[in-house]
């Protein structure tokens, strides 16, 4: 059976997605939900039963301790570095 939700044009995600999304297997994932959900990760959409793709990218994006112009700022003669943002 094809898991239609791994596709890239699907707004919402399985558990197994959610699980890949983070880099998890699905049974890790499956046993560390309620700790993420306490953190704030989304819960599966109540009339759907899926993962809403957007609020789970959006999750992961305000956990980010380091903004991407913190990282690496461009300009001048080449790249800079900021080693204190890291």
């Amino acid at each position: 059976m094809t898991d239609h939700t791994l596709t890239p044009e699907a707004a919402c995600g399985s558990a197994t997605w959610a699980a890949q999304h983070l880099g998890m297997s699905v049974p890790a994932f499956r046993g560390r939900r309620a700790s993420l959900e306490a953190e704030g990760f989304p819960k599966p959409d109540p009339l759907l039963g899926r993962y809403l793709k957007a609020d789970v990218r959006a999750w992961l994006e305000n956990r980010r301790k380091v903004a991407d112009s913190d990282k690496v700022s461009f300009g001048g003669e080449g790249q800079s570095i900021n080693y204190a943002a890291l």
